[in-house]
């Protein structure tokens, strides 16, 4: 099957347990999760391991294809954020990230089975395509994570 990256799993429906390669690492998954933004769409995220390290792998399937985004949480103080959000900018690891799109909805644990939480998710990209989300959460608590799109064939090798 020259070409083929074996893939016979829809990235949307893997689970607890699963093993994929990326990034020349292998990632089990640990725990997933669904944003509904509200949109007639949702997405999908998976907190994966590999060897220690915790990332994330967000899933949504859009118009007939995959967009997957990979982010690991970061810390920035609350006032930064809160500031960033108001200036729609914000200066990261000496990188300036501009405010591009911004979703209203919730979020469900579906592994612990956790009531909905109310979100909105700030997505902030540098002028090469680097990643930067700040969640606002419904108690008014950020989440901070650094990242990248990429293409589904990156994820390699899944076993349930």
């Amino acid at each position: 099957m020259f070409g083929s990256n074996s893939n016979t799993h829809d990235l949307d429906k893997l689970k607890v347990g699963f093993t994929f390669d990326l990034y020349g690492n292998r990632w089990e998954i640990m725990e997933i999760g669904q944003y509904d933004w509200r949109m007639d769409n949702s997405s999908i995220e998976y907190t994966i391991n590999s060897n220690g390290k915790e990332a994330y792998l967000e899933v949504e399937f859009y118009k007939g294809k995959y967009e997957v985004t990979y982010t690991e949480a970061i810390f920035i103080e609350d006032p930064i954020l809160a500031s960033a959000i108001e200036t729609k900018q914000i200066l990261f690891d000496n990188k300036l990230f501009e405010l591009d799109e911004t979703y209203s909805g919730d979020y469900k644990n579906l592994t612990t089975h956790s009531s909905r939480e109310n979100l909105t998710c700030y997505l902030f990209y540098t002028d090469d395509d680097e990643l930067l989300t700040i969640e606002k959460w419904g108690d008014g608590s950020f989440e901070t994570f650094i990242g990248e799109e990429l293409k589904p064939k990156k994820i390699k090798n899944i076993k349930s």
